[in-house]
């Protein structure tokens, strides 16, 4: 009988290897199918991420696009106003240059002005204007003539002239 207790002593160790192999493969199954899950699951939340994260890129990507837009409207109208602002200030030499010149004009005319009122002192002194007369006529025809004369002391100065007149918007050249 030992034989046979031996054969079932070496056949329940086979039976309990077995059932530890079997229980372990379980469990091994049971850890690569919760495995499987946690896969699932976190695939899902990546995915969700994923799509999160696209979604926000393509958000940044139409803001980019919008302030680059702007970027080149504000550089553009820097560039107007760089413009502007070189006009003017070539208006403000120009205008500078004008203001002088009015300024030496001024000082010229106030020394003609000085020049001629001298004049005239000096030719009141020598010739007093006694009478002053003026005739103007027009003729039909359009025509005019004038008289002007002057009586200054020992002198006596006539002028005459005569003048066509004409509407204005006429053209005289044929």
């Amino acid at each position: 009988m030992e034989p046979l207790a031996e054969e079932n002593k070496k056949l329940k160790e086979a039976m309990n290897l077995l059932e530890k192999n079997i229980q372990r493969a379980q469990r091994e199954r049971d850890l690569a199918e919760s495995n499987a899950w946690d896969l699932e699951y976190q695939k899902g939340v990546l995915s969700r991420q994923l799509a999160t994260a696209k979604e926000q890129l393509r958000s940044k990507s139409e803001q980019l696009i919008t302030a680059s837009t702007q970027l080149k409207d504000a550089s553009e109208q820097l560039e107007r106003l760089q413009k502007v602002s070189e006009e003017k200030r070539e208006q403000d030499a120009v205008l500078g240059q004008l203001r002088q010149t009015l300024e030496q004009l001024r000082e010229e005319k106030a020394k003609e002005t000085e020049r001629a009122n001298k004049l005239i002192e000096e030719l009141d002194s020598e010739y007093p204007v006694v009478g002053f007369s003026a005739e103007v006529n027009v003729f039909p025809d359009g025509t005019s003539k004038c008289m002007q004369t002057t009586i200054g002391g020992s002198r006596h100065n006539s002028m005459c002239w005569s003048k066509t007149l004409v509407p204005r918007g006429t053209n005289l050249t044929p």
